[in-house]
């Protein structure tokens, strides 16, 4: 980060000290946290530089809960807001994205290739299972939850 455009402010989160570039952006070393002007102008909106939105992830932290793994909905949020998201549960990373060959949503195992193909991303949030369950009933054991990294 460019020393000349580098300044001090409290975490939005957790209200540890910061350092951020001249844009508003910088990441807390604390709560893991990427801090954004955008997030703090939009904190119900997820998918801004972080998966949860910024509200949750202030309940969730002071609740001792993680500021950056999202919860389900704001997760199906930031999908609808980037396009691009990805969970590990299990030790499994799955990825959700659009399929562009069948022209639907695809919910993919990153490790398997295998993938579930659904409408939209209201009929994921309906329908997604893994296991025969209902992903929306098993996402407290979801450990990760970040945008779509390499696939």
């Amino acid at each position: 980060m460019n020393k000349q455009f580098k300044r001090m402010v409290k975490c939005d989160v957790c209200k540890m000290m910061i350092d951020i570039d001249k844009s508003g952006n910088g990441e807390c070393e604390n709560c893991g946290w990427r801090q954004s002007e955008e997030s703090f102008r939009h904190p119900n909106v997820a998918g801004i530089r972080n998966i949860p939105a910024l509200n949750n992830a202030i309940k969730q932290y002071n609740n001792g809960g993680s500021a950056t793994l999202a919860n389900f909905n704001d997760f199906a949020n930031a999908y609808r807001n980037y396009g691009e998201v990805e969970f590990t549960l299990d030790h499994t990373r799955y990825g959700l994205l659009f399929d562009d060959i069948e022209n639907k949503i695809a919910l993919l195992n990153i490790q398997t290739g295998e993938k579930q193909l659904y409408s939209d991303i209201d009929d994921f949030v309906s329908n997604a299972k893994l296991n025969g369950i209902l992903l929306n009933d098993i996402w407290e054991n979801v450990t990760n939850t970040d945008f779509l990294q390499e696939t």
